[in-house]
């Protein structure tokens, strides 16, 4: 149980500093001219760096084993894929069905992590968050500044 505390010890502080990073890279910029556009995008800055956060948090628990850690971190990650299946990427908008099937890949991925951890099927777990990490990378490529 201590090592658990400990993750989310060291998951809260490198959140934190993900968040400073994101607020000092995207500070100034305009993502779009509504009100609706910039409370939509800020919700999304917002996410990015849990998920960042939540992600190291998987990896460090499949790491050492820990599948209760897993769970924990994964959770996260699921809690919040309806908002980001509701946001808008930062460019390629127009194609936001695909941005919508990319995020329901996402959330498919994580499951199987947690479905896998569930079972302590350690290897299992491994390969699927491989997947979560590949969905990760593709959006960013296509949708991400």
């Amino acid at each position: 149980m201590k090592k658990v505390g400990e993750i989310i010890a060291l998951t809260l502080a490198m959140g934190s500093l993900t968040l400073s990073a994101a607020a000092f890279a995207h500070g100034t910029e305009k993502h779009g001219k509504t009100a609706a556009a910039g409370a939509q995008m800020k919700k999304l800055h917002e996410m990015m760096p849990m998920f960042s956060v939540a992600a190291a948090g998987v990896e460090s628990a499949l790491e050492k084993g820990e599948m209760t850690a897993v769970e924990i971190e994964a959770d996260r990650i699921l809690d919040s894929i309806p908002d980001l299946k509701k946001s808008k990427p930062h460019k390629n908008v127009k194609q936001r069905k695909k941005f919508v099937e990319i995020t329901t890949k996402l959330e498919e991925a994580v499951t199987s992590t947690v479905v896998l951890a569930k079972k302590d099927d350690l290897a299992g777990a491994k390969v699927a968050f491989k997947k979560v990490e590949e969905t990760c990378a593709a959006c960013h490529a296509k949708f991400r500044d």
